[in-house]
């Protein structure tokens, strides 16, 4: 508000590290949208069978007709010089012949994961699947800090919608499904309780949400909260069913 600059936004740009100081250090833009929310105004368009236009504004290179292709070029200083040393590490010399493969795994950090899914008209708008920060003694815990992510989520859809002016129930509170009996329990009362003193304070933001009525927490049975499947793998005929329920076909139903 003041004018500072508190962060830089993502640029569409070649060599963005040559900023300079006093020239275009503090120069900040952000050039396309979050494809989330093209995909909401796209569900929105197709419920109320709207015409989508597309507009595109030519300002590439001033709008000047190039001669010459242009290309992208890696960054100097790209190259790790300490590959070599790295590799030593693991027992490889320079002069062997065998073939290696190397590959990144996901160490046992004990940290459960968060997944979320929210449809709108029968597609999938927005989705979630990423390890929680802390590490957690329960699953009630666990499903609580999900929910509480989800909720934040669901509230900037809302917003989002809202500022559109084409969703006439939009204020109504967002349902939000859970499977987990303790974490509803945990999120409908903002009390402090002796096993949930310790989780960090802002997971205890969905309960101000719920409180206002911008969201609903409801109960789902486990066999029917579709978003299993960005957290564990599942049997083929409940994983599929799932994989519908949020909208993907496979190509032979659509074509």
């Amino acid at each position: 508000m003041d004018g500072n600059v508190i962060t830089f936004k993502g640029r569409l740009v070649t060599k963005g590290f040559r900023q300079v100081h006093g020239v275009d250090y503090n120069e900040t833009f952000s050039s396309v949208a979050m494809l989330k929310s093209i995909r909401i105004l796209l569900a929105i368009a197709v419920y109320y069978d709207y015409e989508i236009w597309q507009m595109d504004v030519k300002t590439a290179f001033l709008n000047g007709k190039l001669l010459e292709d242009v290309y992208m070029i890696q960054p100097e200083g790209f190259v790790d010089p300490h590959c070599a040393e790295k590799s030593k590490e693991f027992g490889f010399i320079k002069n062997e012949d065998e073939p290696y493969v190397y590959k990144k795994i996901d160490k046992d950090d004990c940290r459960s994961q968060s997944e979320y899914v929210f449809c709108l008209n029968g597609g999938t708008v927005s989705w979630k699947s990423s390890k929680q920060e802390t590490v957690v003694d329960s699953t009630t815990e666990a499903e609580y800090i999900a929910a509480s992510n989800a909720a934040k989520e669901a509230i900037w859809i809302k917003k989002f919608v809202t500022e559109l002016v084409v969703v006439p129930n939009i204020a109504n509170p967002v349902n939000l499904y859970c499977d987990n009996n303790g974490a509803i329990a945990q999120a409908k009362e903002p009390g402090s309780h002796r096993r949930s003193k310790h989780i960090l304070r802002r997971f205890h933001l969905i309960c101000e949400i719920i409180d206002i009525g911008d969201v609903k927490i409801c109960r789902i049975p486990i066999d029917e909260n579709f978003a299993d499947p960005l957290t564990k793998p599942l049997v083929q005929r409940k994983h599929e069913a799932h994989t519908r329920s949020i909208g993907i076909r496979q190509m032979p139903d659509w074509l």
